[in-house]
């Protein structure tokens, strides 16, 4: 934790200045407080607290504290009790009937005993109960948590003890957590600071339970913290990366068969799987290369014969942006297969890529490459020519001669001159992938390297001499057509030849890159930089919301080496001045914030260039950045008082204003407001100061009034735009004594207004009387500011107060709208008998619907209470209407205490029908089949009862699967609804609506089999029950010819899962019986298409990635040739046309080597004729 100097501040440990050895003592709070009104806020809070200190214990000190607590300066009473140790003066605080008071002494808490705190609690706000848990939390008083808690969980329900939970001992977390899961909302600190408390608790749930809310939250939250643990418990189901990074990371650390080890570099954010960096190496080679290049050659030369393998004839091309990392031998003679298939297929395809030649021909040995890349590079074609340089540039640079690149450099470099923008960046891109010291020997050194041997010797090199890298910076920007891509580009070789050892210490090196960015600095402005704002460094490897982790440019504190910027600025200070005397400031406010901490070493940059920024415009965006960098400094309290003094229109830039605010003396803010009332009546500029929570906290008195004044002027200005004057209204709210300002506001003719002045109100510092005002003018059109405002202002406003004032806007004739907040707030807050209030209230006859459902709703969570769900019981015949349905239902059973789910499902379970249909009624409705007291039996019966709604009993049926209630009882409903249906034999009968048909037994059958099949595939075994369950009520379907088409989707999935399995691969045997299985299912439906449901789980149709051994699949194949040639019928011709599928599809992939053709001229012998014609057509197509 970084030290703040400020609090020492305030708290007198740092005196601003020499203090006499004699302080003197003042008559009273009135003459002390008058005798700091000069001072700034910070200086006053200090000597407040010296004074403190030296009057420590005495009877003159006590005097003042009651002084300045009956005067209306608590927080000053409460900074002085706090800085001079004064513990009776802050008990009395805590327990007194202020709120405001009480929540300024909470900083004291860590001075008093444990018996001072309880008083605390006695009629708390919400507000200020939640800022004693956090105080307690911080503060580590466990005992005192742990004394609190049960008393917490009595007054104010279930919420406000889980919010006390997380400040508790570890032995009281495990002890209270399973009755309190249910209301936690903050996870991530329960788990910081008890993770072994919540990780035992997890672990002792169920599979079910501890996949479902709350407790994945509380994995999730455990995730950073204990991620070995988390995979642990999750072993069973892959935890996702998503949801789980850190464990993901963590079970797949070192590498297993399907991800790599985690010490490469991930694919994208937080991938390092397998099959994502297979597909990357087709789609996006330039990703896939920043992973294979951090590999050693032996474990990314298995990725590439994979990619070979299973690219087929396809292969040749594919590997052209890995030839770089093949052996020199293996790289080229690929490069000669792919010349050879490139060129017959460039001819015959219009849409390829008619340079990809250029790719391979760059891998050749240079003599007998480069005579073809020269004369690409001399090609009328522009992109060709384009294409053509950079392969030339790369080629030469392989050979590691510099005197042949310096040659190829000069050479093309003259070209350029003449040259369109495209050929340059291309020329400028491939030249950033030469390795910076053998680049700087061909291209600063040129007569300096004799045979390309000579080592840099450190010597001078004028940045616009004869190299040709300085010949190409001069070409590149002086060109009309320069882009910011090629900015980009050169921007990146400068940064790659500074950052490099081998080359940041050469002297012509660094200054060629120094000079890249004065050239366009001097010749773009500030486009001749990166983008402002960019992110400095990349997202963390676990940040999964921003997609793929792109590359940012780097900015120039990290690219320029130590001291070098002194050089820079040194080379842009004549462009600078330039620019000043045209008042054209944002390239230096540019230069400080590239540079960054290291700007501020520069001699003449703050002065000559950011303070004259920030005068010229004050309004402008470019002085607020400088003002942003400028007061970012250790000094910045002098340093806005130098700009204040200058110009007192500086003040009104937000980062001069908020350093102004602490530590300026009033004086300094009323010129600062003069100045922005002078600006006003000439040119009409409105300024509204920017008041925050805490900021005119310490100000005097009379600089609060001189500044509400200021305040209320703009907003009662109809002149003004609306704009300003809501700015100035939320600015006055956060004002202290401010309630008289904003009520004639209320009664405006202006909506906006009167909306801003609602809104205002629910933040200022009387709640309490806010409360009053928002209910006396919550009518009208400016009701719908009414309720946030009345929820923020209620959260501070005592339960003895404000329950009365919700009560009574509940009751009525308040417009509808308020009514409801006022039951959302009665139940949040829990003032003494809300939710009797709440029950009373849902038994009057007449109530509104909308009124009714939030009352419903808000009676619903708070099941803690025992009166809620008892009311609710009660009333629950009448709710026929959709919308108190839909808020009753809303409420999860996660949400509800444990031992109050049974009652709470009984009012789900008296639901009366209702008006109007929803269809997510009937999955809320299901979720609290666990707990009624319905027993599983009845609800497998009402699944297989055609006379029970369908949608209504399969939602039971499945909700008590995932609870783990009827894993065993899925088989015993597919099979009874199997029987159920008739068979073909009985007749067709007729087809009936869409609608008709949702409770027959055959949609019920295809939900039951999707289920049994999702479930089967969250298995990890082989031979787990919903594994044995499906094969089961799968070879029930394969009997009837009329379950075809659903058997054989079944088949596709039971094969995919064994492919997928860790353990119990697919023998030949085994999948051969499988396949001959769908063969004879594929004789029933003998659709084309259908065959890729069997084929594809052992080999993708596109991509062409093999998933079963080829051994397995050669044998497999075998044996379903054999059945082919001795069946007959359909199932002979099916077996034999599965088989031809997997052929062609291997073949394919394999570019058909051995075994395949053999295989394939044996599927021409066996008998079937459409088998025969289709392999024909495969091996003569």
């Amino acid at each position: 934790m970084v030290h703040d100097e400020r609090h020492d501040d305030q708290e007198g440990r740092n005196p601003p200045g020499p203090l006499s050895p004699t302080a003197p003592t003042h008559a009273s709070a009135t003459q002390l407080l008058s005798s700091l009104a000069d001072r700034s806020s910070a200086q006053r809070m200090a000597l407040l607290a010296l004074y403190a200190r030296h009057h420590a214990g005495t009877p003159h000190l006590a005097g003042v504290l009651r002084q300045l607590e009956t005067g209306g300066h608590g927080h000053f009473a409460v900074h002085m009790a706090t800085a001079a140790r004064e513990t009776d003066a802050l008990t009395r605080y805590l327990a007194g009937p202020d709120p405001a008071l009480r929540r300024n002494a909470l900083r004291g808490v860590r001075l008093v005993s444990d018996d001072a705190v309880p008083p605390l609690l006695v009629d708390a706000p919400t507000g200020l109960r939640r800022a004693l848990y956090r105080t307690l939390y911080h503060g580590r008083r466990l005992a005192l948590a742990d004394g609190l808690l049960a008393r917490v969980r009595d007054e104010y329900g279930d919420a406000d003890a889980a919010a006390l939970l997380p400040a508790c001992s570890p032995e009281r977390v495990a002890d209270a957590l399973p009755g309190l899961a249910h209301a936690v909302q903050s996870w991530r600190r329960l788990a910081r600071r008890h993770p072994d408390a919540v990780l035992t608790r997890v672990g002792e749930l169920g599979e079910d339970e501890a996949r479902s809310l709350p407790w994945r939250r509380a994995l999730q939250a455990l995730d950073p913290v204990r991620p070995q643990q988390v995979a642990g418990l999750l072993r069973e189901r892959d935890p996702n990366r998503f949801s789980f990074p850190h464990a993901h990371r963590a079970l797949h650390g070192e590498g297993d068969r399907t991800h790599y080890p985690v010490r490469y570099p991930a694919v994208f954010a937080g991938d390092w799987s397998l099959r994502t960096l297979r597909r990357t190496m087709r789609s996006d080679p330039a990703s896939a290369l920043r992973v294979l290049r951090a590999m050693p050659p032996e474990t990314r030369q298995v990725h590439l014969d994979r990619l070979r393998e299973t690219a087929g004839s396809r292969s040749a091309t594919l590997l052209l942006p890995y030839l770089e990392l093949l052996p020199p031998e293996e790289a080229v003679r690929e490069a000669r297969r792919a010349l050879d298939r490139m060129g017959g297929f460039q001819e015959r395809s219009p849409r390829a890529d008619p340079n990809t030649d250029l790719d391979a021909v760059a891998v050749l040995p240079y003599t007998e490459a480069a005579p073809r890349l020269e004369d690409a590079a001399s090609s009328g074609d522009t992109d060709r020519r384009a294409r053509g340089l950079s392969r030339l540039v790369e080629a030469t640079a392989r050979t590691g001669d510099a005197d042949r690149l310096a040659r190829v450099l000069t050479e093309r470099v003259e070209r350029t001159r003449a040259e369109r923008d495209p050929v340059r960046l291309a020329l400028i891109r491939a030249l950033c992938g030469v390795r910076p010291v053998l680049l700087a020997r061909a291209g600063l050194h040129p007569s300096e390297t004799p045979g390309g041997q000579a080592a840099l010797d450190g010597r001078h090199t004028a940045p616009g001499g004869a190299g040709p890298l300085a010949r190409l910076l001069i070409a590149a920007v002086e060109a009309r057509d320069c882009s910011a891509d090629t900015r980009r580009a050169l921007r990146d070789l400068a940064a790659r030849i500074l950052r490099h050892p081998g080359t940041a210490s050469d002297e012509a090196a660094s200054a060629w890159g120094l000079e890249v960015y004065a050239r366009l600095m001097e010749r773009f402005g500030v486009q001749g930089l990166g983008t402002w704002g960019r992110p400095e460094h990349v997202p963390p490897w676990w940040d999964t919301r921003r997609g793929r982790r792109t590359a940012s440019e780097r900015y120039l504190d990290q690219v320029l080496p130590p001291g070098r910027e002194h050089d820079l600025y040194r080379r842009l200070r004549p462009a600078l001045d330039a620019a000043k005397h045209r008042g054209a400031h944002g390239l230096a406010v540019r230069l400080a914030w590239e540079l960054g901490g290291r700007s501020g070493h520069l001699h003449g940059l703050a002065d000559d260039h950011v303070v004259p920024a920030i005068r010229h415009d004050p309004d402008s965006d470019t002085a607020l950045r400088a003002a942003h960098w400028y007061l970012a400094h250790p000094d910045r309290a002098r340093r806005a008082h130098a700009l204040v003094d200058a110009d007192p229109a500086t003040g009104r830039i937000a980062p001069v204003w908020a350093v102004l605010a602490r530590d300026g003396a009033p004086a300094t803010l009323e010129r600062i407001l003069d100045s922005a009332e002078e600006a006003r009546r000439t040119d009409g500029r409105v300024w509204v100061p920017p008041i925050g929570p805490s900021t005119a906290r310490d100000w005097p008195e009379r600089t609060c009034e001189r500044v509400a004044a200021r305040l209320e002027a703009i907003a009662a200005d109809q002149g003004c735009a609306p704009e300003d004057r809501e700015s100035a209204i939320g600015a006055l709210g956060n004002l202290a004594g401010t309630v008289d300002l904003l009520a004639p506001l209320l009664a405006g003719p202006d909506i906006v207004i009167r909306e801003a002045a609602m809104s205002a109100l629910g933040r200022c510092d009387e709640p309490e009387r806010a409360l009053e005002l928002i209910t006396r003018h919550a009518d009208g059109s400016q009701s719908r500011a009414a309720g946030p405002a009345l929820g923020r202002c209620s959260r501070w406003v005592r339960p003895s107060r404000s329950g009365p004032v919700l009560g009574r806007i509940l009751d009525g004739p308040a417009k509808v709208t308020l009514r409801k907040s006022a039951a959302r707030l009665l139940e949040q807050h829990r003032p003494p008998g809300a939710v009797d209030h709440l029950a009373a209230v849902l038994a009057v006859p007449g109530l509104h619907r909308d009124v009714r459902a939030a009352v419903a709703g808000s009676l619903m969570r708070a099941a803690d209470h025992p009166a809620a769900l008892e009311a609710l019981a009660g009333r629950v015949p009448a709710f026929t209407d959709l919308e108190t349905q839909t808020a009753v239902l809303q409420v999860a059973p996660a949400q509800c205490p444990p031992e109050r789910r049974r009652r709470a499902a009984e009012v789900v379970r008296a639901l009366p029908g209702p008006e109007r249909h929803h269809w997510r009624l009937t999955g809320w409705i299901a979720r609290w089949v666990p707990w009624s007291d319905q027993n599983v039996d009845e609800v497998v019966d009402a699944a297989c009862d055609p006379r029970v709604p369908g949608l209504e009993a399969m939602s039971a049926f499945e909700t008590l699967v995932h609870a783990g209630l009827a894993r065993s009882r899925v088989i015993e409903v597919a099979l009874r609804l199997l029987d159920f249906i008739p068979r073909p034999d009985q007749g067709v009968p007729p087809r009936r609506p869409a609608g008709e048909r949702a409770d027959d037994a055959c949609p019920r059958l295809s939900r039951v089999l999707r289920l049994l099949d999702t479930e089967a595939d969250r298995e990890n075994e082989v031979c787990g029950p919903f594994s044995m369950q499906a094969k089961r009520v799968l070879d029930r379907l394969a009997a009837r010819p009329e379950f075809a088409p659903r058997a054989l989707r079944m088949l596709g999935s039971e094969i995919s899962r064994r492919v997928r399995a860790v353990e119990g691969a697919p023998t030949p045997e085994w999948l051969a019986e499988r396949l001959l299985v769908g063969a004879r299912l594929l004789s029933h439906c003998p659709e084309d298409r259908q065959i890729g449901i069997l084929v594809d789980p052992v080999h993708a149709c596109y991509g062409g990635e093999g998933r079963v051994p080829s051994e397995v699949l050669e044998r497999a194949v075998a044996r379903l040739l054999r059945s082919s040639k001795g069946g007959s019928g359909g199932e002979g011709v099916m077996a034999g046309l599965v088989a031809l599928e997997i052929i062609e599809r291997r073949g394919h992939s394999a570019d058909w080597a051995a075994p395949w053709p053999e295989l394939l001229a044996g599927a021409g012998e066996t008998g079937h004729e459409a088998v025969t014609l289709a392999a024909w057509r495969l091996a003569v197509a």
